[in-house]
């Protein structure tokens, strides 16, 4: 039952993220972490809103909380690594996309395999100046 319910949240604030009403979609996230406090897609969601409003530090924890409840949750890895990219924290940036790297090839993830390492790369470049 409880599955169903989770779902249904998903589905609504992912319709709410496709249509950048993201302060809706954070109104249903919290709502779905009210009622289901350990959901680690809940902080992801809440990440994924963060970040599109330029709230990058509190994107960083609410990443940081995903991974929390589930450590091999490779996107949030990524998006952790992205947002401190855009912070200039490359090491950590660096890190987590490789974090991620290494569990979207355990899942033969071919497509985010490639995101990671073309975000790698530009990472890098980025470093060294």
């Amino acid at each position: 039952m409880d599955d169903g319910i989770i779902k249904e949240y998903y589905l609504i604030i992912k319709n709410k993220i496709s249509q950048a009403d993201f302060i809706s979609a954070l109104r249903s996230v919290d709502k779905l972490l009210y009622n289901f406090p350990s959901d680690s897609c809940g902080y992801y969601y809440k990440g994924v809103c963060h970040f599109a409003q330029e709230k990058y530090e509190e994107s960083i924890e609410d990443y940081k909380m995903s991974l929390k409840l589930d450590s091999n949750f490779a996107k949030a890895y990524f998006n952790l690594g992205v947002s401190f990219y855009i912070l200039n924290q490359y090491d950590s940036a660096l890190i987590n996309i490789a974090r991620a790297l290494v569990i979207f090839v355990s899942q033969k993830d071919l497509a985010a395999k490639r995101r990671c390492i073309d975000a790698l790369k530009l990472i890098n470049v980025e470093q060294k100046g």
